[in-house]
């Protein structure tokens, strides 16, 4: 195989991941796959203003958000967040007036 053929097979294998880089992941913490935005631990620690560590007490208790685990890498659906946080809602304390 020469060096051309073998870059023309990187990039092939390239495109087959869907654009996943772990350059994206590492530097931006999201990637988009197949249209679908997905997020690491670390980014979405920093989107909701937390810890990596209370995410994941979250996951080990079972309260966490929605993830895909693809390997060691963790992944979390963008367009899944908005309905998990409404779960987590708690109605106002209402106390009545005498």
């Amino acid at each position: 195989m020469t060096n051309e053929n073998a870059s023309t097979s990187a990039n092939a294998d390239t495109e087959l991941a869907a654009g996943i880089s772990s350059t994206t992941l590492a530097d931006a913490g999201e990637v988009e796959i197949a249209g679908r935005r997905y997020v690491t631990d670390r980014r979405l620690a920093n989107l909701l203003n937390v810890t990596t560590r209370t995410l994941a007490r979250w996951n080990a208790a079972r309260i966490g958000p929605p993830k895909i685990s693809v390997g060691k890498t963790v992944l979390h659906d963008v367009a899944k967040l908005p309905e998990w946080l409404a779960s987590r809602e708690i109605a106002p304390v209402h106390h009545k007036h005498r």
